[in-house]
């Protein structure tokens, strides 16, 4: 069985989307409930390419990301590699996992992402009262099997 080459530009192009839906400006309303996007397209990458997509390269898109938001600089990267790092962990079974098992997980990873968030602004004085930041790990997690299988599809065209 040959091994064929990673194409890289379905990488980028899903990261590209990934940036300008997250910094689209939306209405109040529906700003709260935004998927962290970032976090979905970092989740997939490593689950399906975990060989090329790790937690240094989910530290840079976290990066690029604060640029982008004008966050500290840090709290994204140091965010998705926690978020790299667990679906590293948990790679070989996530496979294994139905689409609806696989939401309740991205649910949690993207959940440990946000907190991670505000322990930094809450640290650097930014504090949140509540649990509404968790809200985009719900909407990211209704999204998942959606988007899941959309990257799929695209992805065996690409080869």
């Amino acid at each position: 069985m040959v091994a064929r080459a990673f194409d890289w530009r379905l990488l980028f192009v899903s990261f590209f989307f990934a940036f300008v839906f997250s910094v689209v400006e939306l209405p109040v309303s529906f700003a709260i409930w935004r998927p962290e996007w970032a976090a979905i397209s970092v989740f997939y990458w490593t689950l399906r390419a975990p060989d090329h997509v790790g937690i240094v390269f989910a530290w840079c898109v976290g990066v690029l990301l604060d640029v982008l938001e004008g966050k500290i600089l840090g709290t994204n990267g140091l965010a998705l590699s926690v978020t790299a790092y667990l679906v590293l962990t948990l790679q070989q079974r996530l496979r294994l996992f139905p689409l609806l098992q696989q939401s309740f997980v991205v649910f949690m990873v993207v959940g440990i992402n946000l907190m991670i968030g505000q322990l930094i602004r809450n640290i650097s004085g930014d504090p949140v009262a509540g649990f509404g930041y968790l809200l985009p790990a719900v909407s990211s997690a209704l999204l998942w099997p959606f988007l899941y299988l959309v990257i799929e599809k695209i992805y065996q065209k690409f080869r």
